[in-house]
C-alpha cells in the first residue's frame, strides 16, 4: 500500500493579502517560509521516496527544504493544481463580494456549486486530484511513500469525495491550515483510506492563522482607485492623518500642495492612489510614486496607511496586494519602499520578505515575480 502525505501549501501573498490566487503565482510570506521549516522538521525521521507539487511557486517552496535535505527532485504535476476561479483570479475578495454579489454569496454558502464566470467546479477538481493521487501511488509503488503538495479547495473536495461524502458536506471539512498534512493510503487497486486529515501539529500557535473557514466581511477589504474631485475630502483626511503619524501631531499639513500633487499623479496614472473599504467605510489608502534613482523596472510604494484602530492586524497587507497587482500589470518586476517608513509599512515589509536594495541603501525591495525553479515538469 502506497502512503501519500497530502499537504496544503504554505502561507503566500494571496492568503495574506486576501486575494484570489488559485492559478496566480503569488509570493511566499515570511510566515510561509517559517511554516516550511516546521514541516521539514516534522518529516525529518520519516522515509520519503518521492516529492510532488503543483506548479505553483507557493507549493514548490513548501517542500523545497525537504527536497534539498533529501537530495530529491520536486516532481511537478498539473493534476495537483487548485480550482480555477475564472474572472475572479487575482482580485481582492472584498471587491468580488461587491462586484459579483450573487456569485460570491453562492461561493460562501455553496462552494461546491461554483458559478463565477470561467471557474471550475469542486467536482471537477476532486476528480482531477484523485486521479493524480492514483498516478502518484502507481509511480512510488505499493510500499512507497510520497509527499504531494496541493491547495485548500482541491484537497477538501478530494477528501470529501474519498470519504464517500456528497460535496454538499464540503464546508464541514473546512480549510486545513497552511502546510497542514493529510495521510492517505492507496492500495494496488486504487482504493483509498484516510489515516488523518488536516493535521497542523507541527505548527506553533504563532504560525497558525487567526481565522478558519470562509472569511467574512469583517476580514476582506475592497480596494478601489481614488477619484478626484469627488473624493477630495476623504483623500485629504487620510493623507493628513498619515502625515501627522509620521511627523507628529503638531506638524502642519499643506493640503493645497498635496491635493495638487495628487491631481497631477492621477491625471497620468489613474490607479496610483487607492482607498481600502471595510463595511463600506474608507479605512486606508495606498499611493504609488516615482523616484528617478530607481531602476525602470522598479515601482515605488510611496505611502501605505490604515487607520490606527486596524493597524497591525493584516489590513495593511491588503493594500500592499493592490499595489503589487498594479505594478505587475504595468510590467514592473520589483517593488521598493524607503527604509524611513511608517510602523505599518515596516510591518508589511517584514511580512513579505523585503531585502536591502543593492546600490541604494535607503531602500528596501522585493521581487514581484517568483524565481524560476528547475523541477521535473510532467502532466
Amino acid at each position: 500500500m502506497a502512503n501519500i502525505y497530502l499537504i496544503r501549501h504554505c502561507e503566500s501573498e494571496g492568503n495574506a493579502c486576501r486575494r484570489t490566487q488559485a492559478h496566480v503565482d503569488s509570493l511566499v510570506t515570511t510566515k510561509g517560509y517559517e511554516q516550511n521549516e516546521m514541516l521539514r522538521r516534522r518529516f525529518k525521521d520519516i522515509p520519503i521516496d518521492a516529492i510532488y507539487s503543483s506548479d505553483s511557486f507557493r507549493s514548490i517552496m513548501t517542500v523545497d527544504p525537504i527536497a534539498k535535505e533529501r537530495n530529491l527532485p520536486i516532481n511537478i504535476r498539473i493534476l495537483l493544481r487548485e480550482v480555477t476561479t475564472g474572472v475572479w483570479e487575482d482580485s481582492a475578495w472584498g471587491n468580488i463580494a461587491l462586484e459579483y454579489p450573487e456569485d460570491h454569496e453562492n461561493w460562501s454558502r455553496r462552494p461546491w456549486h461554483m458559478t463565477a464566470p470561467g471557474a471550475t467546479t469542486f467536482q471537477q477538481v476532486a476528480d482531477r486530484l484523485i486521479y493524480g493521487l492514483r498516478k502518484i501511488a502507481d509511480e512510488v509503488g505499493e510500499n512507497g511513500t510520497a509527499l504531494a503538495v496541493s491547495h485548500s479547495c482541491s484537497i477538501k473536495a478530494a477528501l470529501c469525495t474519498i470519504l464517500g461524502k456528497p460535496l454538499t458536506d464540503v464546508l464541514e471539512f473546512g480549510h486545513g491550515d497552511n502546510t497542514s498534512v493529510s495521510l492517505i493510503n492507496v492500495d494496488k487497486d486504487g482504493n483509498f483510506k484516510v489515516e488523518y486529515m488536516n493535521d497542523e501539529s507541527h505548527l506553533p500557535p504563532r504560525l497558525r492563522r487567526a481565522w478558519s473557514g470562509m472569511a467574512g466581511a469583517d476580514v476582506n477589504m475592497a480596494v478601489y482607485p481614488c477619484r478626484l474631485p469627488e473624493q477630495k475630502d476623504d483623500l485629504l483626511r487620510l493623507a493628513e492623518a498619515d502625515f501627522k503619524e509620521r511627523n507628529g501631531s503638531d506638524a502642519v499639513f499643506d493640503a493645497e500642495t498635496y491635493l495638487g500633487q495628487a491631481e497631477k499623479l492621477l491625471a497620468e496614472h489613474p490607479n496610483y492612489i487607492a482607498f481600502s473599504y471595510l463595511r463600506n467605510k474608507i479605512y486606508g489608502f495606498a499611493r504609488i510614486g516615482f523616484d528617478e534613482n530607481l531602476p525602470r523596472t522598479c515601482g515605488l510604494l510611496e505611502r501605505l496607511y490604515v487607520m490606527p484602530e486596524i493597524q497591525g492586524v493584516g489590513y495593511g497587507e491588503q493594500l500592499f496586494g493592490y499595489v503589487a497587482h498594479e505594478l505587475r500589470y504595468e510590467g514592473k518586476t520589483e517593488l521598493a519602499m524607503k527604509k524611513s517608513c511608517s510602523p505599518e509599512e515596516k510591518r508589511v515589509s517584514e511580512r513579505f520578505v523585503f531585502g536591502n536594495m543593492k546600490g541604494l541603501p535607503e531602500y528596501l525591495e522585493i521581487q514581484l515575480f517568483s524565481p524560476t525553479i528547475t523541477c521535473h515538469l510532467m502532466a
